[in-house]
């Protein structure tokens, strides 16, 4: 075999470059990105600052001047997939299907846009009559390197609990950082078309009809839920979505990255979404959450009329619930419930709604039986 010609190397060097930390700061991020728009892996040399486990997700945390690099970066397409021996290596999203082994192998499907899905039949070969939607929620090890903090595979088991029939579509979110909240975004700003477009291409390839296809997720794939369900008119159930991006911003230093990367706040465009939409035969929502989330105040107040009071609003004041992370384990099995009505098409009733006021015995002072 001959040796490549100097074009051939020279294409090659294009497509895969590695580069050093400092050449990516104050906008060089941009500047090599431009000159080289072909560019498919990007490797970041940050040896001299971190050689341990820490990549540059972890760096950003603590250093505005990485974190521009980030968000440069994600402005651009490209996303963190490995770390090794003090680099951390981008892919361009358009490259991923040729990068990620589970596409490779077929666990994971890609559509004519590039989204990334997973589809799971309906158990025991039955015929599909139903399909679920499930967002993911951010990735329980949000800054790993691994590509599947964007395809976090919650409720792994939902099919079991769910009506004969049902068939399960989860799509991968990979806008932003650690996370796109399969919304627009700077670096891919036709994620909520593309979105709409693949459940309605799902549904119609299985021979499902809209009425029988539900949208749920929990915290970011919450948001996602109910973004999607409101826009395409969906049934809806979702635990504790984040509906503004301020409290994540404040107390933990912006931590799903959403700073610069989308061109506007959550807050505006749920308002926005909630103040606009015609209610009139939007199928049902239903909200879990609990005031002792720090999400209730936004849920309660950024969401507005009409889309408000066509909510069913579940209140869990149950005892063991501390904070965000705790609503959707802890409200599970209402949202099955919840799911199963949406899809027997019962009626949820609108308004806010208390759910359980349990306390432990040794709170009480009761004796156990």
């Amino acid at each position: 075999m001959s040796s490549p010609t100097a074009p051939e190397a020279q294409n090659e060097s294009e497509l895969h470059r590695l580069v050093l930390l400092d050449d990516l700061k104050n906008g060089g991020a941009v500047r090599i990105l431009r000159a080289s728009p072909g560019l498919r892996i990007l490797r970041v040399d940050h040896a001299d600052v971190a050689n341990d486990q820490r990549n540059l997700l972890d760096l950003a945390m603590k250093d505005a001047a990485i974190r521009s690099v980030l968000v440069d970066l994600a402005n651009h397409a490209f996303v963190a997939y490995m770390l090794k021996d003090g680099v951390t290596s981008f892919v361009r999203r358009s490259y991923i299907k040729n990068l990620w082994h589970q596409v490779r192998d077929g666990r994971f499907q890609v559509d004519r846009h590039g989204l990334v899905y997973r589809l799971d039949e309906p158990l025991a070969g039955l015929v599909a009559r139903h399909l679920i939607v499930v967002f993911s929620s951010m990735a329980g090890k949000i800054r790993t390197s691994s590509l599947m903090r964007h395809f976090e595979q919650n409720f792994s088991t939902i099919q079991k609990y769910l009506p004969a029939g049902t068939a399960v579509l989860r799509v991968a979110d990979f806008g932003g950082v650690v996370g796109g909240y399969y919304m627009n975004s700077y670096g891919a700003p036709d994620t909520e078309q593309h979105v709409q477009g693949l459940i309605a291409e799902i549904a119609t390839r299985l021979g499902i009809g809209h009425d029988d296809v539900v949208l749920y997720g929990a915290s970011k794939g919450g948001s996602a839920a109910l973004f999607h369900g409101v826009l395409g008119r969906y049934p809806v159930v979702v635990a504790d979505p984040i509906v503004a991006d301020e409290h994540y911003i404040k107390v933990f230093k912006d931590s799903h990255f959403t700073v610069g990367v989308f061109p506007e706040d959550k807050k505006e465009k749920f308002s926005r979404l909630s103040s606009s939409v015609d209610v009139k035969g939007l199928p049902p929502v239903a909200i879990l959450c609990s005031r002792q989330s720090p999400q209730f105040p936004y849920i309660t107040s950024v969401i507005e009329e009409p889309l408000r009071s066509h909510i069913g609003l579940f209140d869990s004041h149950h005892v063991d619930i501390k904070t965000h992370p705790d609503v959707s384990p802890k409200t599970l099995n209402l949202a099955v419930t919840l799911l199963n009505m949406q899809f027997y098409k019962l009626p949820i009733p609108a308004g806010m709604h208390v759910i359980d006021e349990v306390k432990h015995r040794k709170d009480t002072g009761s004796r156990a039986l």
